[in-house]
This record gives C-alpha cells, sequence and structure tokens, in this order.
C-alpha cells in the first residue's frame, strides 16, 4: 500500500479524532469522551505501520503529535481529589441511582417487604418474633426499650460514651452495608438473601416493640437516623445485584472483564450507600437518644426521608453524567 492509499484511507478517521479532541479539551465531561479510547487505539496501529513501512517523516511526526494529545487527554487527572469528591456526591452517586432505579426498587421490594411481612407477622403470633431473635437480641431491645429505664442511660452503661456508641454503630452498620455489596458477586444470591434476611431481622426487631416494649420510645430513637440507615442498607443491595447481573449476564464480554465493568458502574452506589450508612451513624450516636421531645425527632425524621428522596431524584441533573457503557 502506497502511503498516498494510506492517507486517503485514514485520513477522514484522523481527522475525526482532531476535531474529537477539540471537542474534549474545552469540555472533558461530555459523553463523546466514549469514542476516544477505541480511536487512540486505532491511531497507535496506524502509527506502527506509518513507521514500519518508512512513510515519510511529516506523516510520522504529524501521527506522533496526534497520539500525543490523545495520551495526554486520556491521562489527564480529572481535577483535585477534593472536587472528585464533591463529584462523587453532586452528581455520580445521584445519576447513578436515577440510572439503576430498576434495581434499586427491587432492593427497596426485597429489603422493605420482609421487614413490614415481619412486623404484621408478629402482632397474630409472636412466635415470629422468637424464631428470628435470640436471647441476647431480646435483652437489648428490653433494655433500649422497655417501659423501664430510659434509652440513653442504658446506652451509656453498655457502651460508656456517645463515642463510644458512635464507633460500635459505624462498624457494625458499615460493615453490613459493604457485606451486602461484595455478596451480590455470587451471581445476585448473595445480595438478594442479605437484603431479604435484614428485612426479618430488623422487622423481627420493631415487631419485638410493639409486643414488649414501648413503640413512642423506639420511635422517637429511630426516626432521625433511619432513612440514611435504611436507604444506604437498600442502595449497597442495589449495587451488589449490580455485580452479580455482571457475572449472570456478561454480553460479550468475559465474566471477569464484564464484573470490572460492573464494579466501575456500581462504585459511587457503594461509596455514597456507605457514606449514608456512616452518616446514620453518627445520628443514632449523638442525637437519637439525645432528651428531644419525640415530635422534634418525628418531624425531623420525615424530613430526612423527602430530603434523601428530593437528593436522588434530582440531584446532579445540571450536569451531564457519564452514560452507562
Amino acid at each position: 500500500m502506497t502511503q498516498l492509499t494510506f492517507t486517503t484511507q485514514n485520513s477522514p478517521r484522523w481527522e475525526e479524532t482532531r476535531r474529537l479532541l477539540g471537542s474534549l479539551e474545552k469540555s472533558p465531561r461530555s459523553p463523546l469522551a466514549l469514542q476516544l479510547p477505541s480511536l487512540y487505539r486505532q491511531l497507535c496501529a496506524d502509527y506502527a505501520l506509518a513507521q514500519h513501512r518508512l512513510y515519510s517523516e511529516s506523516l510520522c511526526s504529524d501521527l506522533n503529535a496526534l497520539m500525543i494529545r490523545c495520551r495526554n487527554l486520556l491521562t489527564r487527572e480529572e481535577g483535585s481529589a477534593t472536587s472528585r469528591f464533591a463529584r462523587l456526591f453532586t452528581t455520580d452517586f445521584p445519576a447513578t441511582a436515577r440510572r439503576e432505579w430498576r434495581l434499586l426498587a427491587l432492593s427497596a421490594l426485597l429489603f422493605f417487604g420482609p421487614m413490614a411481612g415481619m412486623v404484621a407477622a408478629a402482632r397474630f403470633d409472636p412466635r415470629w418474633i422468637f424464631s428470628v431473635l435470640g436471647p441476647d437480641e431480646m435483652e437489648m431491645m428490653d433494655g433500649m426499650y422497655g417501659r423501664g429505664e430510659e434509652t440513653r442511660e442504658f446506652l451509656r452503661e453498655t457502651f460508656g460514651s456517645d463515642f463510644a456508641m458512635f464507633g460500635h454503630y459505624i462498624w457494625n452498620n458499615v460493615t453490613i452495608a459493604l457485606r451486602m455489596a461484595g455478596s451480590g458477586v455470587l451471581a445476585m444470591v448473595g445480595a438478594l438473601f442479605m437484603l431479604a434476611y435484614q428485612g426479618v431481622v430488623i422487622g423481627a426487631m420493631q415487631g419485638y416493640v410493639h409486643y414488649a416494649g414501648d413503640t413512642e420510645k423506639f420511635y422517637a430513637f429511630v426516626s432521625g437516623h433511619a432513612a440514611f440507615e435504611l436507604g444506604g442498607i437498600v442502595i449497597c443491595g442495589t449495587a451488589g445485584l449490580i455485580l452479580g447481573r455482571a457475572v449472570l449476564k456478561p454480553g460479550t464480554l468475559s465474566r471477569p472483564a464484564a464484573l470490572a465493568a460492573a464494579g466501575q458502574r456500581a462504585l459511587p452506589l457503594i461509596y455514597g450507600g456507605s457514606f449514608l450508612v456512616f452518616f446514620a451513624a453518627f445520628i443514632e450516636g449523638f442525637w437519637s437518644a439525645s432528651p428531644a421531645p419525640p415530635t422534634t425527632k418525628y418531624i425531623i425524621g420525615i424530613a430526612n426521608w423527602c430530603l434523601l428522596a428530593a437528593y436522588l431524584a434530582f440531584a446532579g441533573r445540571t450536569r451531564t453524567a457519564t452514560p452507562s457503557p
């Protein structure tokens, strides 16, 4: 193949690459950025072929300069760590939740359905509670939400301080959320089981309070952090389902490659869901047991649910989110 034929065949693609680079150098978050890696690979092949065939120095130089521009754009850091962290929570996390709304709805159904079912079943037959909760769990529930000692005093006797209580909730709740996300790689089965299991356990605890405890004390305690804790668990479960879907339906990719791509898509949900659970632990450790009036706690709890729903529904819509590959 002569240099003229080689240039004639490939120059439209080189010109397309130049136009794309010009556009991305002005707006690197454009959805068109997904085309660049493929064009860069073809450009590398063209450059290697031009050198092998000893085409003119000017052609090789032009191709090399174009390759350098592509490489610089592909390896460029997208802002500081602070800006990337801010973009995660202002755009990537809520946009990913909206894009995966079907799996999010499935996660919510798998979690809240068994929870509501256990509460309802416990009202008719308390043996449902006793089949799930052991003596230690019921003793803890009696201490926190029984009709005797105040919740705050019981927790301080148990943990020693609000900060120690905060640390316990972080360890327990964030660990559950991360296990739920990671278990999705077992072809979805792990995440499905974890969502339903946690729903059953929490429903049994709630049913036990209705059976033997002080419901006002219980709802006043959990209302402030419930939105972020339960929402974070559902979102981490959604991340697990994304990973499991890649294992079940890898498409044209190998399963390891499909799992790696799904991990990138699920990562904003893992970060965002874990942060919600972490924030819920902060509220639970320092606010939930406070002596504030129950009505105040209920109002704050309702406001938190509304705030979380509005955030997931509307945050980041003014910016262009990267489409799912």
